[in-house]
């Protein structure tokens, strides 16, 4: 079960809150899978952003191309969601996340996600900060 903070200004069960958990909890499953047609499917059309520690990428294209490269070099990679940070305000998410890349040396990366999206849970930028 995931963990999810409820903001305090916020009404438990706002239907913003729901959109932004229920759109991430699916673009991490979808990301697991390794499906770059369902993963297209989890961004805007033609304008998504995606950036992290080594990638800047403009254009949704670019975003599946970028994960699809992670995919052939760690093909065994995997994301354990850890706690979800809803800000229905700002319409975004903060996903605090374990990146299993499943090498010999069981490398795990604890990552935070800020993901910005749509009102219907369509991702405009995923921003990701190792630490």
């Amino acid at each position: 079960r995931i963990h999810t903070h409820r903001s305090r200004d916020q009404p438990d069960g706002t239907r913003m809150e729901k959109v932004l958990v229920d759109a991430a909890t699916n673009y991490f499953k979808v990301w697991n899978s390794q499906d770059l047609k369902a993963l297209e499917e989890t961004f805007i059309p033609d304008t998504a952003k995606l950036r992290d520690w080594d990638v800047k990428v403009e254009g949704t294209a670019e975003v599946v191309k970028a994960n699809g490269n992670i995919f052939k070099s760690v093909p065994k990679i995997k994301i354990e969601v850890l706690k979800l940070h809803p800000s229905p305000s700002e319409c975004s998410i903060s996903c605090e996340i374990a990146v299993h890349v499943n090498d010999d040396k069981k490398t795990v990366l604890k990552v935070v996600d800020v993901i910005e999206m749509t009102k219907e849970g369509k991702i405009i930028a995923l921003r990701a900060y190792k630490g």
